[in-house]
């Protein structure tokens, strides 16, 4: 007789078995790499171990801490400005509107159409020839020629981050508007008696009671952030003169296009001690603010 335990687990072992193929393997093989040297191009010399030289390697290479560098621009401005905005939408779409729920629901919309696609619509907005942006700018008279908005270096960092800020807005509306449901009433009827304004309950009302919500959006905003690639490669590619080749452009071109597999695995793992590190510094920076 086969106990209840036994069976649950003899009928979870295949979605087990699943996931360890899925997520364990890729894992445990992602470490291998860091630290092996696996060329595809010379397959004879088979897979020899190097110890941390892909590490040092990356470590020495400019264009890593160039891609690092400008990685840390778009997530600065991207994140920041997603919270800006998403909590605007947000404080909006809590008040009492006509049709609150159909702009409640076409928020959502960029957020949920594929990132490739995204990148395709933007490309077509910002063609130098026949992109809308170009003939709306026209039209009003703000400027008197085309601009190939992804092709001038002080124009197509700026753009990237406003398709981004387009795509990534609605998710942090969502949240916030979430989190704003769950202020009491209460507190903004008593702090009306008072006598407090609007401003006064913002900043001392609404603001701490979205302080967890906040703290998980920059964790989110800044992983996805750092993890950017299907956006910027379907627009820019990493051009002009890899002016926005983040790092995860960069990576995916040392493993995939120079076949340099150690020194690409090796780099994601650094990155992702980056992010381990914001999220500790997010996390202490919040405390503090609460110890305040």
């Amino acid at each position: 007789m086969v106990s209840e335990g036994k069976f649950a687990l003899l009928l979870l072992l295949p979605t087990i078995v699943l996931l360890a193929g899925l997520l364990l393997y890729p894992f445990i093989y992602s470490i291998y790499l860091c630290f092996v040297n696996l060329n595809l191009t010379k397959p004879w010399l088979g897979t020899q171990f190097v110890g941390l030289a892909n590490f040092t390697t990356t470590l020495m290479d400019p264009e890593f801490w160039s891609s690092l560098k400008i990685t840390a621009l778009f997530s600065g401005f991207s994140v920041a400005g997603s919270l800006a905005i998403g909590l605007i939408a947000a404080l909006v779409l809590n008040q009492k509107l006509m049709f609150r729920g159909l702009f409640r629901s076409l928020l959502l919309i960029p957020w949920a159409i594929p990132l490739v696609i995204v990148g395709m619509i933007w490309k077509l907005i910002l063609h130098p020839n026949y992109g809308v942006l170009n003939a709306l700018l026209m039209q009003t008279g703000i400027i008197h020629k085309n601009i190939a908005w992804l092709t001038e270096p002080g124009w197509s960092f700026f753009m990237l981050i406003l398709s981004e800020l387009w795509r990534s807005f609605p998710f942090v509306a969502l949240l916030y508007l979430a989190a704003l449901q769950t202020i009491p009433k209460d507190l903004y009827e008593a702090a009306k008696v008072d006598g407090a304004g609007t401003l006064h309950n913002f900043r001392h009302i609404t603001l701490p009671f979205l302080q967890p919500a906040t703290l998980v959006l920059l964790v989110l905003r800044t992983i996805d952030a750092f993890r950017a690639f299907d956006l910027i490669f379907a627009l820019t590619k990493g051009g002009p003169a890899n002016k926005t080749e983040i790092v995860g452009l960069y990576l995916y071109k040392q493993g995939f296009m120079f076949t340099k597999f150690g020194e690409s695995a090796a780099g994601s793992y650094l990155v992702t001690l980056l992010i381990l590190l914001l999220v500790f510094v997010y996390v202490k920076l919040f405390k503090l603010k609460d110890i305040q």
